[in-house]
């Protein structure tokens, strides 16, 4: 993820092997100061599901306000024997002045 000025700019990828389905759920995420508790941004989750061995899914959000970003992907990859493995990633964390 890439925060210029008060936009981040998500993009979340992977490829499996033996992989028939991908579904990727992307969700920016702002630190609530407390504890390390970590808040949805509104209107910046997203989805996308294929029906392949490779996805690629990149969004935006705007007019964020000061504070901590990060950006958790959370894969879902189905292989052809139909078995599922789920797997998230969080970005580096980022700051909005």
């Amino acid at each position: 993820m890439e925060i210029i000025g008060t936009t981040a700019y998500c993009t979340s990828s992977t490829t499996g092997v033996d992989t028939v389905k991908i579904t990727v759920e992307q969700t920016l995420e702002k630190y609530s100061g407390w504890f390390w508790i970590w808040n949805n941004v509104d209107g910046a989750s997203w989805t996308k599901t294929v029906n392949y061995n490779s996805i690629s899914m990149s969004n935006s959000k705007s007019s964020l306000t000061s504070g901590t970003y990060r950006l958790k992907s959370v894969f879902t990859l189905t292989s052809s024997s139909g078995k599922t493995e789920t797997i998230t990633i969080y970005s580096d964390m980022v700051e909005v002045n």
